[in-house]
């Protein structure tokens, strides 16, 4: 088990990290091993009942998909479905592709 929600962690997509994204994430911590992000849905049960939240998590990975799972690099606000969630982890793969994801989180950082 890599977290303590891994039950309700879903993996989405393992990209390799542009050069802007890899200084501003995978330097933070240098680690050869950790050359991709690997975004993932996470699942967290609202209390008493059978009815989830979820959140796109971004991880440092090796290029086989074994994450850092001690503490994402990206976490994003809770969405009420799973559908949403989905969307939101779209849009991050294309900020990723674009090695644009440290301007998006700088941005969420300042608002």
């Amino acid at each position: 088990m890599q977290n303590n929600l891994y039950r309700d962690f879903y993996k989405k997509a393992l990209m390799p990290a542009g050069l802007s994204d890899k200084k501003a994430f995978l330097d933070i911590q240098p680690d050869m091993l950790h050359t991709h992000l690997l975004i993932g849905l996470q699942g967290h049960p609202e209390d008493g009942r059978e009815f989830y939240h979820w959140n796109v998590t971004i991880y440092k990975s090796d290029s086989s998909g074994i994450y850092d799972a001690g503490k994402p690099v990206y976490a994003s606000t809770l969405y009420d479905r799973f559908d949403e969630a989905v969307e939101a982890a779209r849009n991050i793969e294309k900020e990723i592709l674009s090695d644009q994801l440290h301007a998006v989180c700088q941005q969420e950082k300042i608002s």
